[in-house]
């Protein structure tokens, strides 16, 4: 196994190298982490880092929800020859989505009580890309819960 090089010496002020060359930062903070360096820890970005890390698993939460609910009104709204001809992708899309979910919350269970706040705002999102698709008006509200939507059994039926 081929040793990593040394990107970034001592001489180099570390938030200097997070500006130039972001990667070589990132091996020089974990290489400084893992010998107990502390001196050498870019503290204040490496704080910023890891908080965007968080962030980005909260987004990936919401993404996924988006998801689902867009593919969700699409079953429930569309009508006619495109819900016939879409159907069956609609309804692979919500399962991939309903696993992503689970998988998200299974490594960041922290993440499932925020599960609520950002509901409202994921169904809006999934609303507005299924209208944009489907072409049809769709509640505001969403007419599911969490729960229901992760239901495995639940699929929309057939527009009345």
């Amino acid at each position: 196994m081929a040793k990593v090089s040394k990107v970034a010496s001592s001489a180099v002020p570390p938030a200097d190298l997070y500006e130039r060359d972001y990667y070589a930062w990132i091996l020089e903070q974990v290489r400084a982490l893992h010998e107990r360096r502390v001196g050498d820890i870019d503290w204040e970005n490496v704080a910023e880092e890891i908080e965007d890390l968080g962030k980005s698993e909260k987004r990936a939460v919401k993404s996924q929800i988006e998801r689902l609910f867009e593919h969700l009104l699409k079953l429930a709204y569309a009508q006619g020859r495109m819900r016939q001809q879409n159907r069956q992708g609609w309804e692979v899309t919500v399962e991939a989505a309903r696993s992503d979910v689970r998988a998200l919350l299974t490594e960041n269970p922290s993440l499932r009580p925020i599960v609520p706040e950002i509901l409202q705002g994921a169904y809006l999102n999934g609303r507005a890309a299924a209208i944009a698709a489907i072409r049809v008006d769709i509640p505001k509200l969403s007419p599911w819960t969490f729960e229901k939507i992760m239901d495995d059994a639940f699929l929309p039926g057939e527009p009345a």
